[in-house]
């Protein structure tokens, strides 16, 4: 049978044999990660060439599929159509009665892209009323694709159409075998992680649109989100959505502030707002109130270690994923990073020894940066400083799920089983002192279940 695809190619569509297909798609959430954030560009460049409203990229089954919620668009024409009874049809040779989806049908467009030698295959389901679409990724090979292997031919050539159509007919058995399974319903953590997805690929609508979906899952959404939502939609455009996320902020955190309210170029688009000056005043007068008894010294020699702690880290992986082949950089960075770090644990364990654990009553939020410098600090200053980090989390000053991921990363440098199942090795959990109670012990540290977790991290058991 011959199917032609939107008039461009013809391609013969055969069964598939029974020997193994070399697929170049998407199939895990680990493949998905280990590549960012080349790959997250790279799929925002495929995505973009399909001729469909996409909201975002979401795991709903992460350990099969990469799946995508398509736009309100029940007009975009299939090239072929996989029928309830088995059978398929050309929808240029024997155009559909009604363009509205149903339930027990697949629909398939193929998207040439003939500049990057890519064919983008889209397969649309229908499945409890949601609209769904797996999308599959034919590469030719490319230099600047990174993936570890690809296509060893032009896929958008005539010349190819028998290894093509295969490879094309493999792929809806793949899709088939999806549309019986049932589809996880996204949780508050799928759609935080859709959303930063979305922000890292300068999708700021696609992630403003995730969040709004993680905010109505959750009665009180974390502070950090309602904030990353307001940057998204500032970015968007959408001053009404950042201003009611911030002030929702505002009301559910007595508390909270930053230091210049004006410092975060997200928030930019905002500034020529009447109402920024309102959110401006409010931040700065709580800033005043609650820092009127800090050691401000203390609290500024912190926020010092602490930015020059981030700052090397994220030259370090600037490199590593833009010029990962330039070994002489990487390396540089990698011994900066070491002097920086060494500097800080000397400043840090000086403060420790000296004044113990400072806690929020005096340098606020600054305090954090003792955990996050000894957590990159050598076996023996973990072990020494982990009750005194204990203590703290039990005031309230530290985050209780520091505290278990120092505790986890400690069992694992000893060789022994971690407890809460923060470590992951490889796109793999580390083992687990007990399998049965990890959930347990995850959520007296307000953790969430480790399930969620590994799907978020992209990793499995």
């Amino acid at each position: 049978m011959e199917i032609n695809f939107g008039g461009k190619s013809v391609f013969p569509i055969t069964n598939a044999g029974n020997g193994e297909y070399g697929l170049n798609f998407i199939n895990t959430a680990n493949l998905f990660e280990a590549y960012d954030p080349f790959l997250r560009k790279y799929m925002t460049s495929a995505m973009s060439k399909i001729p469909l409203s996409v909201d975002s990229v979401e795991f709903f089954m992460a350990d099969q599929y990469i799946m995508f919620i398509p736009g309100a668009e029940n007009k975009w024409k299939p090239d072929l159509v996989r029928q309830a009874d088995g059978t398929e049809l050309v929808v240029e040779a024997q155009p559909l009665k009604s363009l509205i989806q149903p339930e027990d049908e697949i629909w398939r467009n193929c998207v040439f892209d003939d500049s990057r030698h890519r064919l983008i295959v889209v397969d649309r389901l229908v499945k409890n009323g949601l609209r769904h679409a797996i999308v599959y990724i034919m590469q030719g090979e490319d230099s600047h694709v990174p993936f570890t292997s690809t296509f060893h031919y032009d896929v958008t050539n005539r010349h190819n159409t028998q290894p093509v159509g295969e490879h094309l007919r493999a792929l809806l058995d793949i899709t088939i075998e999806a549309s019986q399974s049932e589809v996880t319903a996204l949780t508050y953590n799928d759609c935080i992680h859709a959303a930063d997805s979305c922000f890292m690929a300068a999708d700021f609508a696609g992630a403003m649109k995730c969040f709004e979906r993680a905010f109505t899952l959750q009665e009180k959404p974390q502070g950090m989100h309602l904030y990353n939502a307001a940057c998204a939609a500032s970015l968007a455009g959408v001053a009404d959505k950042a201003f009611s996320w911030l002030e929702r902020r505002l009301r559910q955190e007595p508390d909270w502030y930053v230091d210049n309210p004006s410092a975060d170029t997200d928030l930019t688009h905002l500034h020529s707002d009447p109402r920024w000056q309102t959110y401006s005043d409010t931040i700065i007068a709580r800033r005043d109130r609650i820092e009127a008894h800090f050691d401000k010294q203390l609290r500024a020699q912190l926020q010092a270690i602490g930015e020059s702690d981030q700052a090397v880290r994220h030259a370090f992986l600037n490199a590593y994923y833009t010029e990962p082949r330039n070994q002489a950089m990487v390396d540089s960075l990698t011994l900066e990073m070491q002097r920086v770090d060494s500097i800080n644990q000397k400043a840090i364990c000086d403060i420790l020894d000296s004044k113990g654990f400072v806690g929020t009553e005096k340098v606020g939020n600054a305090c954090g940066v003792f955990w996050m410098v000894i957590q990159h600090a050598p076996l023996e200053l973990q072990r020494k400083y982990l009750p005194l980090f204990r203590q703290a989390a039990a005031k309230g000053d530290l985050a209780k799920e520091t505290v278990a991921m120092m505790d986890d990363r400690i069992a694992m440098f000893e060789g022994r089983p971690q407890k809460y199942g923060s470590q992951i090795v490889e796109g793999r959990l580390y083992r687990l002192l007990d399998p049965e109670k990890v959930d347990m012990w995850r959520s007296e540290m307000d953790m969430q279940p480790l399930d969620d977790y590994l799907r978020q991290m992209g990793a499995t058991r």
